[in-house]
């Protein structure tokens, strides 16, 4: 071989090793950020806590080593007060019509809800099923107010319920949304399978509604009681509980309504009846911070327009269990996986000189009703008008060779994102479950309801949502890697000054005035 050979040959070779050297950095240090934020010693980044505090140091000394700029005036920290309470030093007073319900008969998330402006009494409209669905020609709420008021929504839908899930339109988180996004402030659920016997294994949607009841619920007090997502406080009560307290104004008992509603052409009214509901507990002062960085642009035409990262590094915290079980919810992939994301497009994109600024803002209070990001949304650190797009990661660790992204009403990016993933070698694909609405319970929520155009990349969920189960070793760190190749691509072609692309909000996309 020929001297010019051996050279060729050589840089060659140096370039496909710097190639292979890139992607396991990439790799290992993802993988040592999840390890980090998701060990039991931050005991769950709960919020506000000990282990979100220290969560929030490293990652503002990540962005400070990688050369990104405070964003909130010298400081990488946007420090917000908040107040929480849990559930075991609760005590819950709810009526109806006058009539106490049973603790047994019942579940209540307090979502939103100061409980030192309880006792508070509502009137109740009853919305049948209480599904929005224009894509289906389904509006239960049509020709009523439900503005200040509470909502009674029976379980069921015109058509077969898919058991496993849990979002949907047609079940009670969805149905919920549509209550708080027309001013609603409490949703009563009434479901048949909330008296499943202990033995047996509750429902997809019962197990979440008790799982979340365990969990300290946080709220802002400058926010005064409303809820800072679109799911307002919720009670899910039983039969008997709505035979014994609501039958008669309603006009049928439970079992009436549930053979007749499937048939029946029905007109949401108000009741003539009302709920009380009294919260008594203590609340602990606690607060929390975003983690804000921001990278100037160099273009000075476009130097004020911004391309926003989020991702959200809390997650739910631990509560006491019995010896040999694990009480922690680390939440590997829910969301330490998206945090490293963010964090590793932040350490690539540092030296890029891009044209227009980026903002990176890691959420905190994401679990407890998109605190954070609700937080960022009133005290936001640039102009929302001046942001070109958001880009969300938020569960990107367990991916089966594919990722998911929600940008409804905003296809330009969508297509973006499908491109670069054939380039990068994973496939990207757009939501495949509309109906579950989830730009709702994710931190680009607060930029959606802004028209602000947003991508929210996630990949799978799994049995490990929300459970302490979800852990280090589950994560698929290759996929992982492709995944932030995307998101980098796409922040960069926004960043280096890629066409605006537009938000096209979608006729179900309602959210509070």
């Amino acid at each position: 071989m020929n001297r010019l050979k051996k050279i060729l040959c050589a840089v060659i070779g140096l370039g496909l090793i710097a190639f292979v050297a890139a992607d396991d950095l990439t790799q290992r240090r993802a993988e040592a950020t999840i390890r980090f934020l998701a060990d039991d010693l931050l005991e769950g980044r709960g919020t506000p806590s000990r282990g979100l505090d220290i969560a929030a140091l490293y990652l503002a000394n990540e962005l400070r080593s990688a050369g990104w700029q405070p964003a909130n005036g010298g400081s990488y920290f946007q420090t917000y007060a908040l107040r929480s309470f849990a559930p075991e030093s609760t005590l819950l007073s709810i009526s109806i019509n006058g009539i106490p319900l049973d603790p047994k008969e019942y579940v209540f998330l307090p979502f939103g809800l100061n409980p030192e402006l309880t006792p508070v009494k509502y009137d109740l409209v009853f919305a049948g099923y209480g599904i929005y669905a224009p894509e289906k020609n389904v509006n239960d709420f049509a020709g009523v107010d439900v503005k200040g008021k509470a909502v009674v929504s029976l379980k069921g839908a015109p058509w077969p319920l898919d058991p496993a899930v849990i979002h949907a339109y047609d079940r009670a988180v969805g149905k919920s949304i549509h209550v708080t996004v027309r001013g609603g402030t409490l949703f009563v659920y009434v479901s048949e399978e909330l008296d499943a016997p202990p033995e047996a294994p509750p429902s997809a949607e019962v197990g979440f509604i008790r799982e979340y009841a365990k969990i300290p619920f946080a709220y802002l007090p400058e926010t005064q009681g409303i809820s800072t997502m679109a799911v307002c406080p919720s009670l899910a009560i039983n039969p008997s509980a709505f035979n014994r307290t609501l039958a008669k104004a309603a006009g049928g008992t439970y079992a009436d309504w549930e053979k007749s509603l499937p048939s029946k052409k029905f007109k949401a009214r108000a009741l003539n009846a009302s709920i009380e509901v009294r919260v008594q507990t203590k609340p602990q002062e606690g607060k929390a911070c975003n983690v804000v960085a921001m990278l100037p642009g160099t273009d000075s035409s476009l130097k004020d327009e911004w391309v926003v990262l989020t991702a959200h590094y809390d997650h739910l915290g631990a509560h006491e269990v019995p010896p040999g079980q694990d009480g922690i919810y680390n939440g590997a992939d829910d969301n330490a996986s998206g945090t490293a994301a963010i964090l590793e497009i932040a350490r690539r994109l540092a030296e890029a000189r891009l044209r227009r600024s980026l903002l990176i803002v890691f959420t905190s209070g994401e679990e407890q009703g998109l605190l954070g990001s609700a937080v960022y949304s009133v005290h936001s650190l640039v102009p929302s008008a001046q942001v070109v797009a958001n880009i969300n990661a938020d569960m990107v660790g367990r991916s089966a060779g594919r990722v998911y992204c929600g940008a409804v009403g905003c296809e330009e990016i969508l297509s973006r994102g499908i491109e670069f993933g054939r380039q990068k070698g994973i496939e990207v694909l757009p939501d495949p479950n509309p109906s579950w609405r989830l730009i709702y319970f994710v931190d680009s929520y607060h930029f959606a309801r802004l028209n602000i155009p947003y991508i929210d990349f996630e990949t799978e969920f799994h049995k490990d949502y929300h459970q302490p189960s979800d852990e280090v070793g589950l994560i698929q760190y290759k996929e992982l890697s492709r995944i932030i190749d995307v998101m980098s691509e796409l922040a960069n072609f926004y960043g280096q000054g890629g066409p605006r692309p537009v938000f096209k909000r979608p006729a179900w996309f309602l959210t509070p005035e």
